[in-house]
């Protein structure tokens, strides 16, 4: 009895804890949404509400510049709830990853194309001779933009280098800047969810 007691006891503190990191997961989840689908969706809503005030006279250039600030931030929103849809497949074990052959030095320049950073000044070291990847491109073009993003918050495009190298069969691709780093102190938090 005073074992069964014991072991039902051990199984409510275990339960326990793992609703304590859920909730923690969802907090993480929240802030990070709230941050990153709000910045998209004001900057929406003032072009949108501009472009609709009948008591201003926009000039044909002025309303271009609205039009594709929406443009741009909706795409951002999406590619914000591609990320959140595909860390919740992760999380819940179903994520499909298909993958197949691919060139470097022609992947990543068409990603920093199609992710609108084409001429921007970044360094690129993707020399030919590389042998070709099997990758997700999906998967990859979702990394390489965050990695990208990130650096650019914290140095201009010619500051930052995209590199890739092999040592035998491995390919190893680098997204290189400059800037202030991490503290030591946010070091281990690095790869939590959401972060």
């Amino acid at each position: 009895s005073s074992a069964l007691e014991q072991r039902r006891l051990r199984d409510v503190a275990a339960r326990r804890e793992v609703d304590s990191k859920a909730d923690a997961l969802r907090l993480a989840l929240l802030r990070a949404v709230s941050h990153d689908l709000r910045t998209p969706l004001a900057s929406i809503k003032a072009s949108a509400t501009s472009l609709l005030d009948t008591d201003v006279a926009f000039t044909p250039a002025d309303r271009a510049d609205l039009l594709e600030t929406i443009d741009a931030e909706v795409d951002r929103l999406d590619a914000v709830v591609a990320n959140l849809l595909d860390a919740s497949r992760l999380e819940a074990g179903a994520l499909a990853v298909h993958a197949a052959p691919a060139a470097l030095d022609d992947l990543v320049p068409a990603l920093l194309r199609a992710n609108g950073w084409a001429g921007t000044g970044f360094v690129l070291d993707l020399p030919a001779t590389l042998p070709a990847v099997l990758v997700d491109t999906g998967l990859l073009e979702r990394v390489l933009v965050n990695l990208v993003s990130n650096a650019v918050r914290v140095c201009r495009p010619e500051e930052i280098r995209l590199a890739a190298s092999s040592l035998g069969a491995e390919v190893e691709l680098r997204v290189v800047d400059h800037g202030p780093g991490v503290s030591p102190a946010q070091v281990d938090l690095l790869f939590e969810p959401f972060r």
